[in-house]
């Protein structure tokens, strides 16, 4: 800003010896300086304008994609991740605490198999049969 402003002073100047100037070569040079300065000026404060704009939108640009990147983040549905070998056993769980999972009172860690020896159907705990 500070050099646009000293351009336009410079400008200001060079008409001002336009004129009071009786020579028509100098008052003609001081005018096409005057008028160079005025207009280098006026083009370089809104080139420089437009690129501070561009950065402006660039960044929030970024910062929509991350807030976006946030939302479906946090409003993705979470897939249960019940095992295999527990599906509609009655002693699943299933709850975390203190950052670790419990997955049932038999197998706290759950199974590694695909078949589980101690799996209950959930629905006779329903029923009460048991």
């Amino acid at each position: 800003m500070l050099k646009h402003l000293i351009l336009v002073c410079g400008a200001s100047l060079a008409f001002v010896v336009a004129l009071g100037e009786r020579n028509e070569a100098l008052k003609f040079t001081a005018t096409a300086v005057g008028a160079s300065c005025v207009s280098f000026a006026a083009t370089s404060f809104l080139l420089e304008r437009e690129r501070t704009r561009k950065n402006q939108q660039a960044i929030a640009e970024a910062y929509l994609e991350f807030l976006r990147t946030l939302d479906q983040q946090r409003f993705t549905p979470k897939t249960p991740c019940r095992p295999v070998a527990c599906q509609g056993c009655r002693h699943y769980h299933g709850r975390s605490y203190g950052g670790t999972m419990l997955i049932c009172g038999m197998h706290p860690y759950g199974v590694e198999e695909e078949t589980c020896g101690d799996w209950e159907s959930g629905l006779s705990a329903v029923r009460g049969d048991r």
